[in-house]
């Protein structure tokens, strides 16, 4: 089985280093979580400090706007309407 979120540093998280990594990841996960009806979603685990970062339900749609902002940045239209789609369905 594949690996599903991330693995990233302490200080990766804080300098915002891997944004790329954890946008996808949350993406994704979000993605699982609509699909599957879940209450909340991994999208990362900090190296060295058992630590998960997880994702409520009720914050998925402020996630997804956030993502939708950064890929509109970078210029990714295609991941912007699979965002668009994922927020009309919560």
């Amino acid at each position: 089985m594949t690996r599903k979120i991330p693995i990233i540093s302490l200080k990766d998280f804080e300098a915002k280093a891997k944004k790329p990594i954890m946008m996808k990841s949350l993406v994704l996960n979000i993605a699982e979580g609509i699909e599957n009806n879940l209450e909340s979603v991994n999208v990362a685990e900090i190296k060295n400090h058992d630590i998960i970062l997880s994702v409520p339900k009720t914050e998925w749609k402020g996630g997804l706007e956030n993502a939708m902002e950064y890929y509109i940045k970078r210029e990714e239209y295609e991941e912007c309407s699979k965002i668009k789609l994922l927020i009309e369905k919560l």
